[in-house]
């Protein structure tokens, strides 16, 4: 998943911003949600500082702030440093002031270009899922889902747990912001996996990263997102001794 953060003083660009990627986000398979959008570079970061994904941010330059949209991007690369930025910007003579402060800028965008402005900002999106897959993929954190003609990318570590579905021919994918229903079964999905997944019973695949608490007594796992479940009495030897080599004080 990655976070979309937009940073624009005038209210009118703003809203245009969100129209596009709004637009954007419901026309694609994705799981990239637009995450921020404010005029005040010190929202930005507040919201930042409280998240550990990825981010795509847009900001403009001249902010009339005690901040410009190059000293913003400055503070996210302290709490996002692979993040994507992009400026989006009248003052395109500064875009070499994005070389002399590091901040290492994927795209700079005009905005006097009106009419491709939402083909800009769509490639920018679609670039930087790009990168994020390759990323996920060389880590092997990669889950790659067919949807209709197109493919959701999923990072493996937000994945909390996998259930079989009401219906028999999807699987429920549980993650710490909600739930998505998908085609496909247990078994299919079991095989694509990395080693940080541990099935726990017959209908339950959980992520290990993702427990809090593992009690023997009542043979429970207890989850990040607050979810429960359950431990099979043939899965409880292979449960414990994947939580051991992670975890064991987990283990109650």
């Amino acid at each position: 998943m990655i976070h979309i953060y937009l940073c624009e003083d005038d209210k009118r660009q703003l809203n245009r911003w969100e129209s596009i990627i709004e637009k954007y986000l419901v026309m694609n398979a994705t799981e990239s949600r637009l995450y921020c959008s404010t005029s005040k570079p010190e929202e930005l970061l507040s919201i930042r500082k409280r998240s550990s994904t990825i981010g795509l941010y847009f900001l403009d330059i001249d902010l009339h702030s005690n901040k410009n949209g190059i000293e913003l991007a400055q503070e996210i690369r302290k709490y996002d440093p692979r993040g994507y930025v992009v400026f989006v910007t009248t003052h395109s003579e500064m875009a070499v002031l994005t070389f002399r402060y590091k901040v290492e800028a994927m795209d700079f965008i005009t905005k006097d270009e009106t009419e491709t402005l939402p083909e800009q900002i769509c490639s920018c999106i679609q670039n930087a899922e790009r990168n994020y897959k390759a990323q996920l993929d060389s880590s092997n954190r990669l889950l790659s889902i067919k949807v209709d003609k197109d493919s959701l990318v999923l990072d493996q570590n937000d994945i909390v747990a996998i259930t079989t579905s009401d219906d028999s021919h999807k699987i429920t994918v549980h993650t710490r912001t909600g739930i998505r229903q998908i085609a496909g079964s247990l078994k299919e999905f079991q095989a694509t996996l990395n080693s940080g997944f541990c099935q726990c019973n017959r209908s339950t695949i959980v992520n290990l990263k993702h427990v809090l608490k593992y009690t023997r007594e009542n043979a429970l796992l207890y989850m990040d997102n607050r979810e429960t479940y359950s431990v099979s009495i043939r899965m409880m030897g292979k449960v414990q001794k994947a939580l051991n080599s992670i975890h064991s004080s987990i283990i109650e």
